[in-house]
């Protein structure tokens, strides 16, 4: 009797246990992956935005602020502003937050654009 008890366990084991244990292996190593990957690609955006910011900032404060009080900034030095602050933020970038970038939200150079853009709105309604 305890022959057959001790058989039938171990095909309990065999077919439904450890079958159950690679599978829920493999459900937590993928739902790690994804927030390995969400909390690796929160630190690369956030990393970008605070580059975008500070190059904004920068360009805001040693180019455009004298630029506005001796009523300078025309059309034109309003795009050489742009072209610093995306240079400043272009140097700035790693290649791997470029690279999260281009994957997740197209064009590097108009998400450049977008936040330089979002940057400028922000500060001048702050």
């Amino acid at each position: 009797m305890n022959e057959i008890l001790l058989n039938i366990l171990a095909t309990v084991v065999t077919c439904i246990i450890l079958p159950l244990i690679s599978f829920l292996g493999v459900k937590l190593t993928q739902w790690l992956n994804t927030k390995i990957k969400d909390e690796k690609g929160q630190v690369l955006m956030k990393q970008a935005v605070d580059i975008v910011l500070n190059a904004v900032r920068s360009v805001f404060q040693t180019y455009v602020e004298s630029l506005k009080a001796s009523g300078n900034f025309t059309g034109d030095a309003q795009k050489i502003a742009f072209s610093l602050a995306k240079n400043i933020i272009i140097k700035q970038l790693s290649e791997d937050v470029k690279s999260y970038i281009t994957t997740n939200y197209g064009d590097l150079e108009d998400w450049i654009r977008n936040q330089i853009e979002s940057s400028i709105n922000q500060l001048k309604n702050a």
